[in-house]
């Protein structure tokens, strides 16, 4: 029976058992779709990537990226954690940079060190696109909150920059919190605005990113949370990178923070106690275009090997 190494690693997370789980299977290209679900399902992890080529690529690193339901054509901590396991078991010397060739396209990665090991790596995420905007007392409605929970400023609208996300402005930290939704409010709440899942020509559902300007750390600068609808659950990532891309560009488009050039630290998966730190840097390089840097630590976990 054939075997194919792999490695778990923890991802925008400053020490062990932070931050968000993924599993990075290496010597993939001869696994199926079928195969490729199958053990994210039994991994059971928010996302899975698997690598197909040890060597890479011109255009980097093909990679394809899992949750427990589909295949998703890009997400942020998959990307920053397979980056990592690159660099560290294949190529095996420091580099400044590589890029992984995900379904979205190419997605460049850079690494700093402290001592033989990296340190914070960063991704370049894709332009975003803006979709619509969406009515604030239906979504306060939709999570238990009053209207008043909503910034009155700053709209809910749909980002993507690979991966769509619906940026929900609150105000204060216990809002947070208290956040409530069950499953099929949620499901008729995203048919309604026509962000499920087999409305939409990428066929991706639409998840939920709450953030707001009250911090648990002192040291940050935004709290957020995320909440999705997979496999018929609400389920709740610990951190989300391809979100903060997404909130990034919002920050930037809407103004949120007075600045043009913007860095920041976000806070997430504190509820769920995964407490995940990421660092956002970005700008607006010229009309309708974008700069968005997200990035983060990332620590090994385990090594193994799986039966195929």
């Amino acid at each position: 029976m054939q075997t194919i190494p792999y490695y778990i690693v923890d991802v925008f997370a400053d020490a062990p058992y932070k931050g968000n789980q993924l599993a990075v299977f290496l010597q993939a290209q001869n696994l199926t779709t079928e195969q490729m679900q199958q053990m994210a399902q039994e991994i059971g992890f928010a996302e899975s990537s698997f690598l197909l080529s040890d060597t890479g690529e011109e255009t980097g690193f093909p990679t394809r990226i899992f949750t427990v339901e589909y295949e998703v054509p890009f997400a942020g901590h998959p990307t920053l954690g397979t980056a990592y396991v690159i660099q560290q078991f294949l190529l095996k010397e420091q580099v400044p940079e590589l890029s992984l060739q995900v379904k979205a396209g190419q997605i460049p990665v850079t690494f700093t060190y402290q001592g033989s090991q990296p340190d914070f790596l960063m991704m370049r995420q894709l332009n975003p696109t803006f979709g619509s905007t969406l009515p604030k007392d239906q979504v306060a409605a939709l999570m238990g909150l009053t209207p008043e929970a909503l910034h009155p400023e700053f709209p809910v609208q749909e980002v993507s920059t690979g991966l769509p996300f619906l940026i929900i402005p609150l105000q204060k930290l216990t809002d947070i919190q208290n956040l409530q939704v069950r499953p099929d409010q949620l499901l008729a709440f995203l048919q309604q605005y026509g962000l499920y899942k087999t409305q939409r020509p990428d066929g991706l559902t639409v998840a939920l990113y709450f953030f707001c300007p009250e911090t648990y750390s002192p040291n940050h600068q935004v709290n957020a949370r995320m909440l999705a609808l997979e496999n018929g659950e609400v389920i709740e990532d610990a951190a989300t990178g391809s979100a903060n891309g997404c909130l990034l560009a919002y920050f930037l488009k809407h103004g949120y923070f007075p600045e043009d050039n913007l860095e920041l630290l976000v806070e997430q998966g504190y509820e769920i106690k995964r407490n995940a730190t990421i660092k956002l840097q970005g700008r607006k390089t010229a009309p309708n275009q974008y700069e968005l840097l997200v990035g983060g630590q990332v620590q090994l976990i385990s090594k193994g090997e799986w039966y195929v």
